[in-house]
């Protein structure tokens, strides 16, 4: 139940912190006029907010164990399966130290993803306040306690979103290659973004709509093709027989898709930003609905979903103040629906984010497998 209370009042103060933050351009520092002192008092809040308690945390996660002893493999060169971003850090940090102090290593991480989420958000969204609403009720932030190498993967690939959209392809390749150095799935977007930033036309919606069908048909060759890009998931059964339909993103999915259809002429239809959103986010329904027998399928979906806390707030932007005040109050209750069933599932082995626990009240071992052999 305590980490229940403290997960809601982290999620309040996170959305109250964000509404009193106002987009200058994206640009947060340095500080000129009130509000953009306003902007650095927020955003630093809100930082400390969201890094303390991902930096405190221990045994809070589905793979904080196994994370201990890839630091430790990193470490000494064991059987590495890890890339080389993630890699370099451990062994810089633990040769530093001359231990395995895992704990740091975790902080490490929460800094970056947080500071990197943090950052995307703040250069894309059109209602910084409604963003951070959706971040925290989806369970974005919270999940970047499973993970961490991906997340750190998603919010630096969340940076680039901005750079696709604005055409600065160079600086959108570096980050996608800077994600790609923590989980090689990123480099996938490579692909995507700059699909959704092409003008899709009848055939090309038709076209991917029978791609979409042969994932349900040739479920079997697109596995086959899949071991050739990643030869490394050939003899990984477990993982290549993991793949489960994830209804509730598709549900998701379709909900945000016929509001964009909905709100299409409107507010759409002229804002290249939401546009590109809307594109992802029929990409992530085909997906998600239709080659869920991919390896790490919620992953490479996530790079597409992750629009939907921009996509929103950007509809939301659009519209006039009786349709955004009635619009907002269902997106809110949804939110708030979306969010508690987020925490009855966090108990579970897939999600496993409660209970919660920090190492301020832990009296054993800090050092590596050690910690592992006692409590694992």
């Amino acid at each position: 139940m305590f980490g229940v209370i403290l997960y809601i009042m982290i999620s309040l103060l996170a959305v109250m912190i964000a509404g009193k933050v106002k987009n200058t351009a994206g640009k947060a520092y340095p500080a000129a006029s009130r509000q953009d002192y306003v902007n650095v008092i927020s955003l630093t809040a809100l930082f400390f907010i969201l890094f303390i308690p991902s930096a405190l945390r221990i045994h809070t996660g589905n793979d904080y164990f196994t994370y201990i002893i890839r630091f430790h493999d990193a470490y000494t060169d064991n059987h590495i399966v890890t890339e080389p971003g993630f890699n370099l850090i451990i062994k810089a940090v633990y040769s530093f130290l001359g231990k395995e102090i895992f704990l740091l290593i975790f902080a490490i991480f929460a800094f970056l993803t947080v500071l990197a989420f943090i950052r995307g958000m703040y250069l894309l969204s059109e209602d910084f306040g409604m963003t951070v609403f959706l971040f925290m009720a989806f369970g974005l932030y919270f999940q970047t306690y499973n993970t961490v190498r991906y997340y750190l993967a998603l919010g630096i690939l969340l940076i680039s979103m901005y750079h696709a959209i604005k055409g600065n392809y160079l600086k959108f390749i570096l980050l996608v290659l800077l994600a790609s150095l923590f989980h090689k799935t990123a480099v996938c977007v490579l692909l995507f973004y700059p699909f959704c930033r092409l003008k899709w036309n009848r055939i090309l919606i038709a076209l991917l709509g029978i791609g979409g069908i042969s994932g349900l048909i040739f479920k079997e060759q697109y596995l086959a093709l899949f071991l050739r890009v990643y030869p490394s998931y050939v003899n990984e059964e477990e993982y290549l027989s993991s793949g489960s339909i994830s209804w509730v993103n598709i549900l998701r999915c379709l909900a945000v898709l016929a509001l964009c259809i909905y709100f299409y002429k409107p507010v759409i239809k002229e804002n290249k930003p939401l546009l590109f959103y809307m594109k992802l986010n029929a990409l992530a329904l085909i997906f998600y609905g239709c080659f869920s027998f991919v390896p790490f399928a919620s992953r490479i979906g996530y790079y597409l979903n992750i629009s939907q806390i921009l996509l929103i707030p950007g509809i939301l932007k659009g519209l006039d103040d009786k349709k955004k005040k009635y619009l907002t109050v269902m997106v809110a209750a949804a939110g708030a629906v979306y969010f508690a069933f987020f925490l009855y599932k966090a108990f579970g082995d897939v999600v496993r984010v409660l209970p919660y626990s920090t190492w301020l009240d832990y009296s054993g071992s800090m050092d590596g497998l050690s910690y592992v052999k006692v409590t694992g």
